[in-house]
């Protein structure tokens, strides 16, 4: 009996890329996600000092 030849999907020498594809997410650099977390926690220093003074 001749034995059946299973064939395997291409990997690509075991390495696999999952977002080949430009997705349309709002882009935005390392530098650019640093400076907007700084300013987040500025409003949130802001907010524990200023807070109870305007909201009671």
């Amino acid at each position: 009996m001749a034995k059946e030849k299973t064939t395997l999907p291409p990997t690509g020498a075991g390495l696999m890329r999952f977002f080949d594809e430009d997705t349309r997410a709002v882009k935005i650099s390392p530098k650019g996600a640093i400076v907007l977390v700084l300013v987040f926690i500025m409003i949130e220093i802001l907010l524990h000092v200023v807070g109870p003074r305007i909201f009671g």
